[in-house]
């Protein structure tokens, strides 16, 4: 069913304008709310959390504040690897759930489970925030460039587009260049799109270009909400100067726990109190509450029964910012995300290509089987993919679709080799990089070269 035509859309995003700006003692009490009855469902019905509640001596009844909320442990991708199972509903079969992937900056790819619902919660979601700034998914036109893959006809014609429900033109990032660049400006400017949907990294080349080239944009752009990624204060001033807009950050959450969204008066992320409980922690697991104090996020989201996530440690490193904001609402303020810059890949003629959105684009890559997994680049033109599979994966259809995925997005421009490992090292910090740059990237930066076939 299509989620913007289901009841719960409607009725969802109803309750978000409704709630928006509730004082901050009404958003607790609704969470602490929505808590317990989420803890009365996993004690029925999820067996990892119903059997932790047993061995640990307490139940649904006990749970009577947001404190409580730390009788449970913090679980992260691995726990839920071991055993996907035990996360879900026992009553209901995983083969008939829909299922989407994470893979992550730290790559440890996580399927995450859902219903026709959550879909709807999660439209619902998107629409509220972008009603927020004044615009909406149904009338307004807009650009989406974000990893899709464009149609080879077209590329040979020079079209490196197509137009999606006569609203959305949705363009390749993977063949943006000095040379393209006006083709993708003019494009743009006739399709005449109210705001843009994209990645950082799918959108700084165009950004590079427009401004090299002293390319114009036209007026009618009123916003770029950017998600996936993190974004650094260097490339919002890039983006926005080039074009013209106000550059809105988002935190979409592929596992559902959490939204955070911009703004018209702040560039802090507001995470939305209707969605989820967001907690920061310091090292030593302590929860922090200090504004300006930095640590680790963990989520326990509402919108996702079928797969539901109590105390779920993102890896996002966040800082806190101060309650409340100009704009009235009483959300739970994050001032800074310190993600991992995003990394790019070098082509055959020296070009820079967004890795992230081709690896993490979860619409078309399957990680169901795929532990753990790398790509390293030594020379231009060359990626290696190295896998840690599942025990239980076929090890050879893993690799054959892992090949086949990245080639048909970017494989024009690169030799691609997976190789099967027994184990991925980690990082100093304990986390997997999903990719190991050995090349210079500043300097093709400084080369002008931008995207695929500039060289």
């Amino acid at each position: 069913m299509d989620p913007l035509r289901s009841p719960l859309f409607a009725e969802r995003l109803a309750f978000l304008e409704a709630s928006e700006f509730w004082s901050a003692d009404r958003h607790l009490d609704y969470q602490l709310r929505a808590l317990q009855r989420l803890v009365e469902h996993v004690e029925r019905h999820v067996p990892f959390y119903r059997d932790h509640m047993r061995h640990a001596g307490f139940t649904a009844a006990d749970i009577q504040g947001l404190d409580d909320l730390r009788r449970f442990p913090l679980i992260d991708k691995p726990t839920i690897q071991d055993d996907y199972d035990a996360f879900i509903p026992d009553h209901l079969d995983r083969s008939r759930l829909h299922h989407r992937t994470t893979g992550g900056s730290t790559g440890t790819p996580l399927t995450v489970y859902a219903d026709d619902d959550f879909y709807a919660r999660d439209k619902a979601n998107t629409e509220y925030y972008m009603r927020v700034f004044g615009l909406d998914i149904f009338s307004h036109r807009s650009v989406r460039i974000y990893g899709d893959k464009v149609d080879e006809a077209e590329i040979r014609q020079g079209r490196y587009w197509y137009v999606a429900d006569g609203r959305r033109l949705v363009m390749s990032c993977y063949h943006i260049s000095r040379e393209t660049a006006a083709a993708y400006v003019e494009a743009i400017n006739d399709f005449q799109p109210r705001y843009i949907h994209t990645r950082p990294s799918s959108i700084l080349p165009l950004a590079l270009a427009v401004t090299d080239l002293g390319l114009e944009l036209g007026s009618g752009l009123e916003a770029i909400f950017c998600d996936g990624e993190y974004l650094t204060n260097g490339q919002r001033k890039t983006i926005e100067q080039a074009f013209k807009a106000r550059l809105t950050n988002i935190f979409g959450h592929t596992e559902g726990a959490a939204v955070g969204i911009g703004c018209p008066h702040s560039t802090a992320l507001h995470f939305m109190p209707q969605v989820g409980i967001v907690e920061v922690h310091g090292a030593d697991g302590t929860p922090l509450s200090e504004p300006g104090t930095k640590g680790e996020m963990v989520v326990t989201g509402f919108n996702n029964p079928v797969f539901p996530l109590i105390r779920y440690r993102t890896g996002d490193i966040v800082q806190l910012g101060k309650p409340g904001c100009a704009c009235g609402r009483h959300y739970t303020m994050i001032s800074d995300i310190e993600g991992r810059i995003q990394d790019y890949v070098v082509d055959r003629n020296g070009n820079l290509v967004p890795l992230a959105p081709a690896i993490f684009n979860y619409n078309d890559m399957d990680w169901r089987g795929i532990r753990e997994f790398k790509v390293v680049q030594e020379q231009r033109g060359q990626l290696v993919m190295h896998i840690q599979p599942e025990a239980d994966a076929d090890v050879t259809a893993l690799c054959r679709h892992a090949e086949q995925h990245l080639s048909a997005i970017i494989g024009e421009h690169f030799t691609i080799q997976v190789t099967v490992v027994d184990r991925l090292d980690k990082t100093r910090i304990g986390k997997y990089r999903y990719l190991d740059q050995k090349l210079d990237l500043a300097a093709n930066f400084r080369a002008g070269a931008h995207g695929p076939g500039a060289g």
